[in-house]
């Protein structure tokens, strides 16, 4: 099934993030955030004043192949680290119509396993025009501008599904290792339930 691929991105160096960021076909990109409660806890390893981002990529991804999302987060995690420890934390996932879904290393009792390490957890469901957290979504998501953010997102990635369905084509990203990869497809392939 088809999705909007998104990420989370915490940094603290701007030229690190902006060199990240330009190998990437990016599409909506939100205002910076400073979030007092990730300071705690992110600050022994990456640092003092941290920052978080989020943004989509254009086009699509399947959603089956979130676990390689993160395993290829997680490579570009250890390529930007320094000293062995990270400069960025890459948190990616995925937004489609009902849901935001993300992808983790860490366990936790709403989270699915994937394999290789990697857990899934839905963030927001979508219920009566907008996107609800959830019980353990984390403050940050539930931040009512974070939450407008994905809102516009999942709008752009139906509006590109309808442009897609019309052009018959559409462009779906894969993730291996570090590498990202854009692929062409015909609309004929994909039935009306992968979409």
């Amino acid at each position: 099934m088809l999705s909007k691929p998104v990420m989370a991105i915490l940094h603290r160096d701007k030229d690190i993030l902006r060199s990240f960021l330009s190998e990437l076909p990016v599409g909506r990109v939100s205002e910076v955030f400073y979030f007092e409660n990730l300071q705690r806890y992110y600050r022994p390893e990456m640092g003092e004043e941290l920052y978080k981002v989020f943004l989509s990529l254009k086009g699509f991804m399947w959603r089956n192949e979130l676990k390689d999302f993160k395993l290829w987060a997680m490579e570009w995690e250890r390529a930007y680290s320094c000293h062995n420890r990270r400069t960025l934390n890459i948190d990616p996932g995925y937004v489609e119509e009902s849901h935001l879904v993300l992808a983790s290393s860490k366990k936790r009792g709403g989270r699915l396993y994937l394999g290789e390490g990697v857990y899934a957890e839905i963030e927001y469901l979508f219920v009566y025009e907008r996107f609800k957290p959830l019980y353990w979504t984390y403050g940050d998501y539930r931040d009512k501008r974070v939450k407008s953010f994905f809102e516009l997102v999942r709008e752009d990635f139906l509006k590109e599904l309808k442009l897609a369905r019309q052009r018959e084509k559409f462009v779906v990203y894969r993730f291996a290792k570090d590498k990202l990869y854009e692929e062409v497809k015909p609309w004929g392939l994909v039935s009306e339930v992968e979409a």
